[in-house]
């Protein structure tokens, strides 16, 4: 059984197409945070092949309180993986800090709550299957 549920037909912030099979929410910003703080968890890699020295697709950083980060691979060896920033949203990339990731061990590192950067982005030091996930809370 499929069930349905419909926003109140008052509700301004939704654009639905004639037939009612696609709507889309236009709301505002000040919108957003009336539903709570944001908080999420994910990242760019996870069980991924990665090259030595790509950096990994950047992952948005900006608009999170607390910010930790699970690094692991499937190597056999230690391997380092650097994490980049881009402080002002510009694509200037810096390297906030490397990590040597031991072969079967996670590391887990919390950045300060006074931290903040618009963007993050991992590169592994050898090809391997890594890792690389935030916690945002």
């Amino acid at each position: 059984m499929r069930v349905r549920s419909e926003p109140p037909a008052e509700n301004h912030h939704i654009i639905r197409s004639e037939d009612g099979r696609c709507a889309s929410w236009a709301g505002a910003v000040d919108d957003l945070w009336k539903l709570g703080k944001p908080v999420g968890c994910g990242g760019p890699w996870k069980d991924t092949p990665v090259r030595a020295g790509k950096p990994s697709d950047p992952y948005l950083m900006t608009g999170y309180d607390r910010k930790s980060l699970t690094l692991s691979h499937e190597g056999k060896t230690s391997i380092t993986i650097s994490v980049e920033v881009d402080i002002d949203g510009n694509g200037n990339w810096k390297v906030y800090k490397s990590f040597d990731v031991p072969a079967d061990k996670l590391v887990q590192h919390r950045f300060s709550d006074s931290f903040a950067a618009y963007w993050v982005r991992v590169v592994a030091g050898k090809d391997t299957v890594a890792g690389a996930q935030f916690l945002y809370e």
